[in-house]
């Protein structure tokens, strides 16, 4: 934050309505733009981040976009700026932690009605892009679970995106020159399996897991209303019958033992449109067979019976499935806001 003293300069105005006056400010209150993260989702908060090893992690950068607001008129300020944190300890003191970008750019107020918008989206360099529209600031990221490209991670992209806006209006004289400091909110919803092997003599071999009938590609979009709120929706959504998100991990589940994948960071979506399922593939030992499960994800119930109809932003569900080799699949979700307190509900048989 900028330490220094604001000297303020008297400002002369004879008031009338008829002329349209406006209050001009101080030159010397202008200073640099500077911004923080303090959200523990991208710093030191491993456990709402995606924790398959194949995911990549939100690495302490975002992009900012900003325009300058002035008299019905939005200037371009930041068009994708990358901002990254620093942080260094010695001896155990923190000797620095700050967020930087280059190059430096500087408030400029003119006018008490002055506004300045900003959105940031981590993490950086994902092909976020301002939208050309007509009002508020928006800017737009595509996310695609098999996107195969070369700039892309294998098997589509893999990482927990994180949305931010920020209003800074001129009538606020004591703390326009004030650091922006970001508070990220998750954008999409995350998913974990978790299998129960009820059997009191049989383990059981977890070949696969994996996911169809998708939304598997959509635009993730931050930007503020109309009153400066942050608004993240997703658009676009484009489904697939491929199957996706799959894991494979040869995991043996030990009679009255269990086993929890991590999260899975999926597209917000209705779950009742194009009948998506958790496809489970497994072996009992002692068998050549693999029995193939498909587990339709829009007819697990709430506890007031009514059903799972969709994944929404900045839930996290977590199904279980509990193995009753002699009597079938027990399938039960629980879902709970991240870092929040977990809701059971009473799922369905397979």
């Amino acid at each position: 934050m900028l330490n220094r003293i604001i000297r303020m300069a008297a400002v002369a105005c004879t008031l009338s309505i008829l002329a349209g006056c406006t209050a001009k400010l101080d030159p010397a209150e202008e200073g640099a733009i500077s911004f923080s993260a303090w959200s523990p989702l991208l710093r030191d908060d491993a456990s709402t981040k995606a924790t398959t090893e194949s995911f990549v992690s939100n690495d302490d950068t975002f992009s900012v976009f900003g325009e300058k607001v002035s008299a019905g008129t939005h200037t371009d300020v930041f068009i994708g700026t990358v901002v990254g944190h620093e942080y260094q300890e010695d001896g155990g003191i923190v000797v620095k932690d700050s967020w930087s970008y280059t190059p430096v750019k500087s408030w400029s107020w003119s006018s008490l009605s002055d506004y300045y918008d900003f959105v940031a989206v981590s993490p950086a360099n994902i092909g976020t892009v301002k939208e050309d529209a007509v009002g508020n600031l928006s800017v737009t990221t595509h996310y695609d679970y098999d996107n195969t490209s070369e700039a892309a991670p294998a098997g589509g992209d893999k990482y927990d995106i994180l949305g931010s806006t920020y209003r800074r209006s001129g009538s606020d004289q004591a703390t326009r020159q004030d650091r922006v400091s970001f508070a990220f909110s998750h954008m999409g919803s995350a998913v974990a399996i978790k299998i129960i092997n009820n059997s009191t003599s049989a383990d059981v071999t977890l070949n696969y897991l994996q996911f169809q009938n998708l939304v598997v590609s959509a635009d993730a979009k931050v930007s503020l209303d109309n009153y400066g709120s942050t608004v993240l929706r997703w658009a676009n959504l484009m489904p697939s019958s491929k199957e996706v998100r799959r894991l494979s991990p040869g995991k043996t589940i030990n009679h009255g033992n269990n086993w929890t994948s991590e999260f899975q960071i999926m597209i917000p979506q209705n779950l009742t449109y194009y009948e998506p399922k958790l496809l489970l593939n497994y072996t009992v030992a002692g068998t050549t067979t693999d029995p193939d499960v498909e587990i339709p994800l829009n007819g697990i119930e709430r506890d007031d019976g009514t059903p799972i109809t969709s994944w929404e932003i900045g839930v996290k569900y977590i199904y279980i499935i509990s193995m009753r080799l002699d009597g079938g699949l027990l399938v039960t979700v629980t879902t709970t806001p991240w870092d929040s307190v977990e809701a059971e509900t009473p799922g369905i048989l397979i």
